[in-house]
C-alpha cells in the first residue's frame, strides 16, 4: 500500500519539511502543493499501510507539530476534473445579494437566498423570485458588482491553476444562473 501524506501549516516550506520529516523516515523530498495567506501546502509519497498513518499522526501530535496534516492511501489516478460551485466558494460573495443591493433589495433578496441555502424554501422557486426582483437593473449594475464587489476566495486561484497544470479540466457553475 502507498500513502499520500499532505500537511498545511503557517510556516516556511523548509520549516514544515523540517517538522514533518522524522515522522516520515527516509522518503523522497516533499512536493509543493502551493501556498497562500502565509500557508504553505506540502506532499509526500511513500511506501505504508494503516499502522504507518496511525504513527505519522501520533508522532506529530506527541511533538506538537503544529500542522494540518492529511495521511490518505495514495491514488495512481490523476485528478481529471474540478467542477466547483461559484457564489461563496470560489468567490466571496454571493452575485444576486450584491445585484440586489444596487437594486436597493439587498436585504430581501439575501433574506431569500439564506432560506433557501437551509432547505426551507424550494431553490428554484427562490431564484425565480429573487430575478424577478431583480428585472430592470441595466448591465451597468452587473459591470459595478463585478468591478467593486466580486472578490476571489483565498486559494482560489492556485486550486484551478494547480488543477490545470496537472492536466485538469475546471468547470465553475453557479446555481444563481
Amino acid at each position: 500500500m502507498s500513502l499520500r501524506i499532505v500537511a498545511v501549516a503557517a510556516m516556511d516550506a523548509a520549516k514544515l519539511e523540517a517538522a514533518i520529516s522524522p515522522e516520515l523516515g527516509q522518503v523522497a523530498p516533499s512536493r509543493s502543493l502551493g501556498s497562500v495567506d502565509g500557508l504553505v501546502a506540502l506532499e509526500w509519497a511513500l511506501p505504508g499501510n494503516d499502522e504507518t498513518a496511525a504513527r505519522i499522526r501520533c508522532g506529530l501530535a506527541r511533538r506538537g507539530v503544529a500542522a494540518d496534516v492529511a495521511v490518505l492511501p495514495a491514488d495512481e489516478k490523476k485528478k481529471q476534473l474540478l467542477i466547483s460551485d461559484m457564489d461563496s466558494t470560489i468567490i466571496g460573495q454571493e452575485c444576486l445579494d450584491e445585484l440586489a443591493d444596487f437594486a436597493g433589495l439587498k436585504a430581501e433578496v439575501s433574506a431569500i437566498t439564506e432560506r433557501a441555502m437551509r432547505g426551507e424554501l424550494d431553490f428554484e422557486g427562490a431564484l425565480t423570485t429573487r430575478v424577478a426582483m431583480l428585472k430592470g437593473l441595466g448591465l451597468d449594475a452587473l459591470e459595478r458588482a463585478y468591478a467593486e464587489r466580486i472578490t476571489l476566495n483565498p486559494g482560489a486561484t492556485t486550486l484551478v491553476e494547480t488543477m490545470k497544470a496537472g492536466g485538469a479540466e475546471t468547470v465553475l457553475v453557479s446555481g444563481g444562473f
